[in-house]
């Protein structure tokens, strides 16, 4: 929710700044009109991107317990081309655009969990490629009118599959509920574009999509009639039910015009000074940061190491934080157009919660078909540090896109407390009976080392206001956890250590204020997330890995800075 609101808000404070200065704007294109730059025509180029979709399960038995909405991260790339036609002297532009991109997105949880005597599911969604047809309106602002802000809206569609799968290893044999294929639905969203050159501009987008609802069955399950008693577990028939999945998307986007660059000495274009060369020698930012954050963590216990069967539960901890933590960053660029970036930081988990599930219908000692532990109290510590090497493929010395490439290290230490049964409250139940949140329950740490590949860029939306956007994605991003159940005594330990790899995405987006050509402020907001599917653990002391344990973890929020520029030197 904050990482949308944040979203949501950078667009609207561009178009509300467009706004303040479009009748000045225009005033001084009516007055000049030879200088206006014409936006019309064809143009194609390329984005990247990052964002966070969910998909909603129908519970087809009735009111659920706990889940039924899959958190999907996403990180995408793409091409994109269209048309866009602006009357001379008009400062308004229309045009129509087509998009598709590639996505890397994948996420799990719990669904169809409507009674703790059930044998619920685990259902996961995964998303491979998307695209768009949209209709673009759009206003022209900004020295020549090279800057466009636009709203946009049309048809989107999506390719992914989606799967239900019965828990617990009485179903281990039981097939599993699938649906893939192309769902169309519709999108709309709001951007900030910048011509860098006579025939090349970038853009900055957020954009909502919809893909609407569709059927899918749920399989059969399982269900103990009499609640502890093993021998009474008898199967249960599936049922049609249907899902619905959404996307917020946030993209950075280059675009060449076609005919442009034979064409700009017709239509008054001047370049600003050393466009090649922005910076007269080396140039420092360097400030302080304030983040307010929100974590998600969650591992699938699965039955056993077989990669395939990896969506076949017996087990899930999915713990939720709120985090407060201080960094310092920086950003060094050379007169040739590198530059070097990076923060460090860390702070403390101050709450949260965390939820225990489990799926034995026959255990000897505790038969439960579904059991759900709430600990009420989590607290820990977070530590990062990013650093990215990469190079401004076009710049005017204010509004610039570059490329980078770089190293990102998250580490998460969370311990939770107290314990209560929500899935079936009976004193029977494993903490059927509550521990106080004064008792620690389970504790687990993870450290993350990942690649980045991104996309850096800056455009300005009106005087000293600049809205600043970094996606990377995450081709290797390796894991290594350790858990440990505190009150696990009757195993031959406590600890179960976890290693393994996967991808990831980080999307950045900044919004500052120069209060003097040196001293400037901002608010932006940050999402990470990690999904590791080819993770192993070894439980309870086991010499030799016996289980796969695929890893998901995010942390957003909104964060407040202060930067100072140092004298070119």
């Amino acid at each position: 929710m904050i990482f949308r609101t944040t979203v949501a808000g950078f667009a609207l404070s561009a178009l509300a700044s467009v706004s303040a200065h479009a009748q000045d704007s225009h005033a001084s294109q009516r007055g000049n009109s030879s200088t206006l730059w014409n936006w019309s025509g064809f143009y194609f180029g390329a984005h990247v991107g990052a964002g966070f979709g969910n998909l909603e399960v129908a519970n087809p038995y009735g009111a659920s317990i706990y889940g039924d909405t899959i958190r999907l991260p996403n990180a995408f790339a793409g091409l994109q081309g269209g048309y866009n036609w602006q009357a001379a002297g008009s400062s308004w532009v229309l045009g129509v655009e087509v998009e598709a991109s590639a996505v890397d997105a994948d996420g799990t949880n719990t669904c169809l969990a409507y009674s703790g005597n059930f044998v619920s599911a685990n259902c996961r969604t995964r998303q491979h490629a998307m695209g768009s047809i949209t209709g673009r309106v759009g206003h022209v602002f900004g020295p020549q009118g090279r800057s466009l802000a636009y709203i946009k809206g049309g048809a989107a569609v999506m390719a992914g599959d989606q799967s239900i799968t019965t828990n617990a290893e009485d179903y281990l044999n039981q097939a599993t509920n699938e649906s893939s294929g192309t769902r169309w639905g519709w999108t709309i969203g709001a951007g900030i574009e910048h011509a860098l050159a006579p025939a090349w501009s970038v853009k900055a987008e957020y954009a909502y999509a919809d893909f609407g609802r569709h059927g899918i069955v749920a399989p059969g399950g399982g269900m103990l009639t009499t609640p502890f008693d093993p021998n009474t577990l008898v199967d249960t028939a599936g049922a049609p039910t249907q899902v619905r999945q959404q996307a917020h998307l946030v993209k950075l986007g280059l675009n060449y015009h076609l005919g442009r660059a034979s064409a700009a000495s017709g239509e008054g274009w001047t370049l600003p000074a050393r466009v090649e060369k922005p910076w007269p020698g080396w140039q420092v930012d360097a400030g302080v940061r304030y983040w307010y954050s929100h974590g998600r963590y969650q591992n699938d216990l699965a039955l056993s190491l077989d990669m395939a069967q990896q969506n076949h539960l017996v087990s899930r901890l999915t713990y939720v934080s709120e985090g407060h933590s201080g960094e310092v960053f920086w950003r060094l660029n050379s007169p040739r157009a590198f530059f070097l970036k990076g923060f460090a930081g860390g702070g403390g988990l101050t709450s949260g919660h965390m939820n225990d599930e489990d799926w034995f219908p026959t255990d000897a000692d505790s038969p439960m078909s579904y059991s759900n532990t709430y600990h009420g109290k989590v607290t820990g510590m977070i530590a990062y540090a990013t650093l990215d090497a990469g190079v401004d493929l076009f710049s005017d010395g204010v509004n610039k896109i570059g490329v980078f490439a770089g190293y990102n290290f998250y580490r998460d230490r969370k311990d939770s407390f107290g314990c209560m049964q929500i899935g079936l409250p009976d004193p029977r139940s494993i903490c059927g009976i509550a521990d106080p949140t004064t008792k620690i329950a389970i504790s687990q740490h993870e450290d993350w080392h990942s690649l980045r590949l991104g996309v850096n860029g800056t455009l300005a939306i009106a005087p000293g206001v600049k809205l600043g956007l970094d996606a990377a994605y995450l081709p290797y991003a390796r894991v290594s956890a350790l858990d440990i159940h505190h009150q696990r005594t009757e195993m031959p330990s406590p600890r179960s250590p976890a290693w393994g790899t996967g991808r990831g995405v980080q999307l950045e987006a900044i919004l500052t204020y120069d209060v003097s050509p040196q001293f400037s402020v901002g608010v932006g907001g940050r999402y990470w997330a990690m999904w590791a599917t080819d993770v192993v653990t070894a439980s309870f002391g086991n010499p030799t890995p016996d289980q796969a344990l695929p890893i998901r973890a995010e942390r957003y929020g909104s964060f407040l800075q202060a930067s100072y520029k140092l004298a070119p030197f």
